[in-house]
């Protein structure tokens, strides 16, 4: 049968539909155009890219979108921030009420400049896909973010596709793309639960694409969590457990309202990467009933505050009447004493660690090495924490701009982890906020540590052990848990 082809054509903003399916937003499939407007607007700076294509005068040159035919309409499957835009500087009465005092408007010359864009029209999305693939992963495209991959390997395994066709689409293995994909489904999970659990501004916050969904989805990772939910994957990874549904329902939307949503007056959710599974699961309560989040300053039934009495940390009965909460804690009342969290145990080494920051090496290094100990693994362990070293300093470059100058400055020559820190450790190169990473990464240095890390990747003159290897993680964790939870971390805290 004859492959169809690609082909080219100049279409209106205006008669194009924006795509329910994008993997930047989480809307229901069956959305309408102002829907996925109203997302694209809260979400993917929309206001910002309208204002860039009045400052150019159009769209610059190249700028072509990926459309193809779907019900017999045209269906953008790349570009959708562009066209969204183009909509709106068009045709201002379509701007929700929201966004009206922000965003621009265009001259009739700009007006001219776009009525007509021009557009490749792929033969179906399936065609499409390696395109899209190739123009995210490369810079001048924004790419996604985590939550947008996951969402996106999900989503063509509903399709029908199976995870080695998937790997084969996105380039990535097959082991990554179920992780995502169980990640995705976690998180999925609780967002169905809107009706019952979720306030409006509590939704909007879960289905920010800005979310940091690691220390969420990690939790469940963590020893125990999933044998006290009952909690595993069918053969189409999707959520089940053994618990009842409405007991396995109150669980999740404790645990997202602990890693998701900030109880006032802190403007930081409660469970942070310090937080115990002991610790989550003491303050939760089994209701009558899953709560309604509909009122603002409901917390849900289960309080996500430090202890699990007084104030909006108030806990309910539980399903059989008694004040005994089902994480194992005695609750108040009753002439009980709340509950008093137990001291938390210091890090042997990189067990507690959480990324949150978008990057997929960051992320991959902090899952694996969240797993083992020197003490087991003494050369794994080794070549975990420098590969995860390394990482950050390169991730920390990047954050701050300067990576063009460390190029530079090694005349384009792959750069290794010497040059990483001494050009870190240079206070005139403005790596670093924080006066005590210089010192730290200087006293890495002088420790010989380094050395003896590079020894055991590279197989020469040093067996690796255990102590050795826990003591270069002593130095070394507090700046790598400041760059990987995104510089909230403070720098003294050895402990993390």
């Amino acid at each position: 049968m004859t492959q169809k082809k690609w082909t080219e054509s100049v279409l209106s903003p205006l008669k194009v539909n924006l795509d329910a399916q994008n993997p930047r937003i989480e809307v229901a499939g069956d959305a309408t155009q102002n829907e996925i407007r109203l997302k694209l607007l809260a979400h993917e700076n929309v206001i910002q890219l309208a204002t860039q294509i009045i400052e150019f005068g159009g769209l610059m040159p190249g700028e072509r979108i990926i459309i193809c035919k779907e019900n017999h309409k045209d269906v953008v499957v790349e570009g959708n921030r562009r066209v969204c835009a183009c909509q709106l500087l068009l045709k201002p009465e379509l701007v929700p009420e929201k966004f009206k005092k922000k965003f621009p408007l265009a001259s009739q010359e700009l007006k001219s400049a776009i009525i007509k864009i021009k557009a490749d029209i792929a033969p179906s999305r399936d065609a499409a896909e390696p395109t899209i693939t190739k123009r995210h992963t490369e810079p001048g495209i924004e790419k996604w973010r985590t939550t947008a991959k996951m969402r996106r390997a999900s989503k063509l395994l509903e399709a029908g596709y199976d995870l080695s066709q998937i790997a084969e689409k996105l380039g990535a293995r097959q082991s990554i793309l179920r992780t995502s994909i169980r990640d995705y489904r976690l998180l999925r999970y609780v967002l169905d639960l809107d009706h019952k659990a979720w306030s409006p501004s509590e939704l909007e916050r879960l289905t920010d694409q800005t979310l940091q969904t690691n220390p969420f989805t990690r939790f469940f990772t963590l020893a125990g969590v999933k044998d006290k939910l009952g909690l595993s994957f069918d053969e189409h990874d999707h959520v089940t457990t053994t618990l009842p549904s409405d007991e396995f329902n109150q669980y999740m939307h404790h645990i997202a309202r602990c890693f998701f949503i900030p109880t006032p007056p802190a403007k930081k959710p409660w469970a942070n990467t310090r937080t115990t599974v002991e610790e989550v699961f003491s303050i939760f309560t089994l209701q009558s009933k899953l709560q309604s989040g509909g009122n603002e300053s409901n917390t849900g039934g289960n309080s996500a505050s430090h202890s699990s009495s007084g104030g909006t940390g108030k806990a309910g009965a539980t399903a059989s009447g008694s004040a005994q909460g089902s994480g194992g804690g005695k609750s108040a009342g009753k002439g009980n004493k709340p509950n008093v969290p137990q001291s938390a145990k210091a890090s042997a080494f990189f067990e507690k660690l959480i990324c949150a920051v978008d990057d997929d090496r960051l992320i991959a290094l902090t899952r694996e090495i969240t797993t083992i100990l020197p003490d087991n693994y003494p050369i794994s362990s080794a070549m975990l924490l420098r590969a995860l070293f390394e990482s950050t300093l390169t991730y920390q470059v990047k954050k701050a701009g300067r990576i063009k100058e460390l190029n530079k400055k090694n005349n384009g020559k792959d750069i290794g982890l010497q040059a990483l820190i001494s050009f870190c450790a240079n206070n005139q190169n403005q790596i670093f906020s924080h006066h005590r990473a210089a010192d730290l990464l200087k006293s890495f240095e002088n420790s010989g540590l380094k050395d003896h890390l590079d020894f055991i990747v590279h197989g020469r003159w040093v067996d690796a052990e255990g102590s050795v290897v826990k003591t270069a993680a002593r130095l070394l964790r507090p700046l790598i848990t400041h760059i990987v939870q995104g510089g909230d971390q403070d720098l003294e805290d050895e402990n993390s």
